[in-house]
């Protein structure tokens, strides 16, 4: 986690600083995993971060959440010889792909926030018969997306926190101790 953490500071992936969420909100940090396809080592990385995480989960579809998420979920299917499918984010309940009914399918997604992405996705793919228990992402903003999912009937699982990250990277001596506040009262 810590390799992952320093990747992610060194690619300007993860920021310090003052920020606005998707909701307007402020924030002491920022995310954005879009960068990381653009550095193999990192991506492989991230995708090997997934796959530990998935490795007891019976899965019969990925789907990836557009753009970030699509693409790290095209590397995991790839090497897990698992169907993938995906949502366009501006068209409701339709899916890209096969689906057959009663499949399990697990929603990828790169950070998650506000969980709205991952819902859409998830009623699509329940409106074209799929079963959707478990989301997964690779970061957590701690951010209500869990409550959110769990009233569906989701489970929202992360490989990483925000906040696990900081006290990584504070151990490696790689943040300050009011970096690190920061990150946990944010």
């Amino acid at each position: 986690m810590s390799e992952l953490g320093k990747a992610f500071l060194k690619i300007s992936a993860f920021r310090i600083g003052d920020f606005k969420t998707a909701k307007g909100t402020k924030t002491p940090y920022y995310v954005d995993l879009s960068r990381v396809t653009s550095f193999p080592e990192l991506f492989s990385l991230a995708v090997e971060c997934f796959e530990e995480e998935i490795s007891e989960m019976k899965i019969d579809v990925i789907c990836g959440i557009p753009i970030t998420g699509l693409e790290f979920g095209a590397a995991l299917a790839s090497r897990r010889y698992i169907p993938l499918i995906h949502s366009p984010l501006d068209q409701q309940h339709r899916i890209v792909g096969v689906i057959s009914p009663g499949a399990n399918v697990l929603l990828l997604d790169d950070v998650s926030e506000t969980g709205k992405t991952l819902e859409s996705a998830a009623q699509a793919i329940r409106a074209n018969g799929g079963v959707v228990t478990d989301a997964l992402t690779l970061v957590d903003r701690s951010e209500d997306a869990g409550k959110d999912l769990q009233k569906l009937g989701i489970k929202l699982r992360s490989f990483t926190t925000v906040q696990e990250l900081a006290r990584k990277l504070k151990d490696n001596m790689v943040l300050s101790e009011e970096e690190e506040d920061l990150l946990e009262t944010g």
